[in-house]
């Protein structure tokens, strides 16, 4: 060999055994460093998924230490994918928890994103539970809806209830109860976009004429205006949505004088506001110049009205005439003959049944707890959706009394004896809107989602790749 040649070589030999060995990895570690960096990592991601419980933590904090273990995973597989534990996961031979690898990326992440926004709120919760069942169509998802819509309305979220999705047959109920906030609470911005943009067949099947009516009585505008609306939109569904509003007015306003709550601008129920106080109706006179020699149309809602000032109804008259009766029985401090009214009356089927409701309610309204309770399992009696019905009823009685004001606590919602994820939707919605609504301790929507969506197991996919891999990949910092 060469003298030049052998130089090189020993010189080649001498920094081979002072330099440290050639990287084996992308992040510069030498094989052994990144063999126990992958066995840590995996520990880690395993520990995390093993440890933390559904149910024991807020979906947020479980998201984020999930995601932070598909990272861990992710991890191996890229830059230590020579390591023995990157062999093992590819073999399929570790798990993280008791989830196989593919399945906790692609169904539990997913899920769990879609778990985490449906407790990110009260409006998202009540989506999420709306959203749970996409084939079903009845009247209690139907008012669901309706609950959720008004309530991103009266928040002024306009453009999130027009954009809602929904069926070409619930459109009706989108424009109606959108269009209804925005009657009642006099915005003529949103009232003149919405008019403008729908068709006339769309206006008619969600009535926005007897919605107006409606609105220009309980906001107290000049009867004269009312009068000439009505008069030049002469429909029965016009007419009685005037008289409905000047009649809820008016039994709103003796409510508030019966209980002496001192006067203010307005009066605020759940769905219903009352302004210009200082404007008080001849009801009867209203009903003759509503409807003008036809009083036999009027007498429906005559009769609801003359049964809130004490006049006990026939027993064929209208509904809501009885549920008047019980509630002002209720406020003159009857609430025992409020109870029991329905069967004195010799009322039955869905009358009977929405007045042994309505006894529910009053009770609890009262703080009479007891019998609310005793009142709801007879009538939970009759199967899961009356079961349903009534554990509703009962909490609205609670939200609205100011006997034994309802504070809103961590499972609260959660233990309500509710089992149709709808039923709860509507109490959230209906709690979210009342104005006494009182909220301690963590938000209580964690509870409500573990209760009707708890558990991984039979998960759908993603429904596309991208949405996948969004929901499985952290975020960069």
């Amino acid at each position: 060999m060469p003298p030049r040649t052998r130089l090189l070589s020993l010189i080649a030999a001498a920094l081979a055994a002072v330099l440290p060995a050639r990287a084996a990895n992308p992040d510069g570690s030498t094989a052994e460093a990144g063999n126990a960096e992958a066995a840590r990592l995996y520990s880690e991601a395993n520990a995390y998924v093993t440890n933390m419980a559904e149910g024991a933590y807020s979906y947020a904090y479980l998201q984020f230490y999930w995601k932070r273990a598909q990272a861990n995973v992710d991890r191996i597989r890229r830059v230590y994918a020579d390591s023995p534990t990157a062999r093992s996961l590819a073999r399929g031979e570790l798990k993280l928890g008791p989830f196989e690898l593919d399945y906790f990326k692609t169904r539990i992440l997913y899920n769990l994103e879609l778990k985490q926004l449906g407790s990110f709120d009260d409006v998202n919760c009540s989506i999420f539970l709306y959203g749970l069942d996409e084939n079903r169509s009845d009247e209690l998802r139907n008012e669901a809806l309706a609950d959720i819509l008004e309530v991103l309305a009266r928040r002024q979220r306009w453009g999130e209830a027009l954009r809602f999705p929904v069926l070409d047959a619930h459109r009706p109920i989108l424009l109606g109860s959108i269009f209804r906030v925005a009657a009642f609470y006099d915005q003529p911005q949103i009232i003149e976009q919405m008019s403008h943009r729908a068709s006339a067949a769309e206006k008619a099947a969600a009535g926005f004429d007897a919605i107006t009516a409606e609105a220009l009585a309980l906001l107290g505008k000049p009867r004269a205006d009312l009068l000439k609306f009505v008069d030049s939109h002469p429909t029965d569904a016009v007419r009685t949505a005037a008289l409905r509003g000047i009649v809820d007015r008016a039994i709103l306003i003796h409510r508030m004088e019966t209980h002496h709550l001192p006067p203010g601008e307005a009066i605020q129920t759940v769905h219903t506001v009352v302004q210009n106080l200082s404007l008080r109706d001849d009801v009867q006179a209203s009903a003759a110049a509503i409807f003008k020699g036809r009083p036999g149309d009027a007498a429906p809602l005559l009769a609801v009205y003359a049964a809130s000032r004490g006049i006990s109804p026939d027993a064929g008259a209208p509904l809501g005439a009885h549920l008047a009766y019980m509630q002002y029985l209720s406020d003159s401090g009857r609430l025992s003959e409020a109870a029991g009214y329905a069967r004195r009356a010799g009322l039955s089927g869905g009358g009977l049944r929405e007045c042994e409701l309505k006894a529910i309610e009053l009770n609890a309204e009262a703080g009479q707890e007891g019998d609310a309770e005793r009142l709801r399992l007879a009538f939970a009696a009759g199967g899961p959706r009356d079961a349903n019905l009534a554990a509703l009823a009962e909490f609205r009685g609670r939200m609205d009394s100011a006997e034994v004001p309802l504070v809103a606590r961590t499972k609260t919602f959660a233990e309500l004896p509710i089992t149709d994820p709808c039923v709860m939707a509507v109490a959230i919605m209906d709690w979210s809107l009342t104005p006494n609504r009182s909220q301690r301790g963590a938000t209580p929507w964690d509870a409500v989602v573990f209760k009707f969506a708890g558990g991984f197991k039979n998960l759908p996919k993603a429904k596309s790749a991208a949405v996948g891999d969004a929901a499985s990949t952290v975020k960069p910092y």
